[in-house]
Order: structure tokens, then sequence, then C-alpha cells
């Protein structure tokens, strides 16, 4: 019986590899990011990559499109880290409050409105915990 090695264990993969991170920011994934100026430069940090990755489970999983909702900016940019801090134990470097407004607007197309009682809201969103 032959043994089928994963590509992702052998120890090339364990070390930093700075060219294999710029063509990571290359990638159609991560291209989604680039919504505004700041968030992706000419190489990405490996902890930077991870932190774009998370950001994309976290809109995949607890934000949805809803025609009669809307949810608070505040509230989603909590959400985000609290789901940050509980995985990576640290504040998030690279979304910060405005790049996470710029991209889910961007990504989303939605527009953020004033509610008088509840401040900023993103119209149009839903947060599912």
């Amino acid at each position: 019986m032959a043994t089928v090695k994963s590509p992702g264990t052998g120890i090339e993969y364990r070390t930093a590899q700075p060219e294999r991170f710029r063509q990571i920011a290359r990638t159609p994934a991560v291209q989604r990011f680039e919504v505004r100026d700041r968030v992706l430069k000419s190489s990405i940090e490996p902890e930077d990559y991870r932190e774009l990755v998370l950001l994309d489970e976290f809109l995949a999983h607890h934000v949805c499109q809803d025609a009669i909702r809307n949810v608070q900016c505040m509230l989603l940019w909590t959400e985000w880290v609290r789901l940050f801090q509980r995985t990576t134990h640290r504040f998030p470097r690279v979304i910060l409050e405005n790049e996470l407004r710029a991209i889910i607007t961007g990504m989303m197309a939605v527009d953020i409105a004033n509610d008088t009682t509840r401040g900023p809201v993103y119209c149009g969103l839903r947060f599912v915990p």
C-alpha cells in the first residue's frame, strides 16, 4: 500500500518563504480585498495573509444580505475583533475599522446610513451569530 504525502507537510512549507507570499498576494481570493488603497501593498506578510483569510471566513459565515434588515457598523466591527482575538490572541493590524467599512461597502455593495437611535448602520445586511 502506497502512502500519499500531503503537499503541506514538508520542511519547505514550515519556513517563511517571501516569494510564495508574493504569489499568494496576486491570487483572486486576495485581490478581492483590494477595495481601497491600504489593504495590500507590493508584498504581504504571512500574519497579514492570515488576517485576510480570517476576514473572508468571518464575512462568509456571519454576514448575510437581507433586504429588510440593517446591522450596526460597530456591531460588525466588535464581532470581527472578537473573532480575530479569539483565533490569534492579538488585535488586527491590517483590517481596522475604516478598512472593514471599505471592504464591506465595496464587496457587498451596501451603503452606510445614519440611524438616529443606533448610529451608523449597513443597509441591507444582517449579522448571523
